[in-house]
């Protein structure tokens, strides 16, 4: 199968850098301690995380501050945004047009725990330059702690809590005045796709975020739900993000190669493999912030 186009590699590059919300797999692990976490506990402001998704430059996070329960944080890496937002109960990222809510975690997190989110919202989607277009994005979605796990990463090892979410998604009304864009067109006249996502997020306490976080979407839900972690954490069409460095900002100059992190080398099955001109296949091909 095809690489996947170089622009898509720029989307992934930005969304490991805004949206690690990067919340058992068996490979490289052991049981987990008993771990409990009645509540999210964010370390003191300044503490930095240092992500990878397999380039040579990691896409850092410095915790500025937090302040009725919003986490504000410096975002540092390639073609990464400035500074993101979060709710601190739920890990999810601000966005001012959501209707309903997302919630990537729910507190106390235990073991066999599970809960549902349905939200709409409206995104913005960069392909470098000025070539910027927004669509409308609904999601419903299961999440479920499927047991705790000590994981090992370049950052080094630690306990987690192991999650699955699945999520039914739809895209719909891009749009965008960019002159780069403007050829665009819809396929069909409503303009809308469909897709399904499954993620796996290994969540630490003892950091208060994920350290380990994979990510692959289809156009075919059983394809793409019924894979386990361990075969999610493998795929060639997965989406890999790693904790690499944690602690200071100066941890993410001398860091451990990553164990896992990586792009995907091969298309999300399901959706057309050539690129063209429509917007359908920008939205199939686009990371909404799952």
């Amino acid at each position: 199968m095809s690489p996947i186009p170089s622009q898509q590699v720029k989307l992934l590059l930005r969304f490991s850098a805004v949206c690690l919300a990067l919340c058992g797999s068996q490979l490289n692990a052991t049981a987990a301690e008993v771990l409990t976490a009645p509540s999210r506990i964010l370390p003191a402001s300044g503490t930095t995380w240092c992500y990878s998704i397999g380039s040579p430059q990691p896409s850092t996070m410095t915790l500025k501050g937090v302040s009725a329960g919003i986490a504000s944080y410096a975002i540092d890496g390639p073609g990464a945004i400035t500074r993101i937002e979060e709710q601190t109960d739920t890990y999810t990222s601000v966005n001012a047009t959501r209707h309903g809510q997302r919630k990537l975690l729910v507190f106390p997190l235990a073991k066999h725990r599970k809960w549902s989110d349905e939200f709409t919202e409206d995104l913005t989607s960069h392909l470098g330059g000025d070539a910027e277009w927004q669509f409308s994005y609904h999601a419903i979605s299961q999440s479920h702690v499927i047991g705790t796990e000590k994981r090992h990463v370049g950052a080094g090892t630690f306990d987690t809590f192991v999650i699955e979410r699945k999520i039914a998604w739809t895209k719909s009304n891009p749009h965008s005045s960019s002159k780069l864009l403007q050829p665009q067109k819809c396929d069909d006249a409503d303009c809308t796709v469909t897709g399904y996502s499954k993620e796996v997020y290994w969540y630490a306490p003892s950091v208060g975020r994920a350290v380990l976080r994979a990510y692959s979407q289809s156009g075919d839900s059983d394809f793409i739900w019924n894979r386990s972690p361990d075969e999610l954490l493998s795929n060639a069409s997965s989406l890999v993000t790693e904790l690499v460095g944690y602690g200071r900002a100066a941890s993410c100059e001398d860091l451990h190669p990553p164990l896992h992190a990586r792009v995907p080398s091969a298309p999300w099955y399901g959706f057309p493999l050539l690129m063209n001109d429509t917007w359908e296949f920008l939205m199939q091909r686009n990371i909404a912030p799952e």
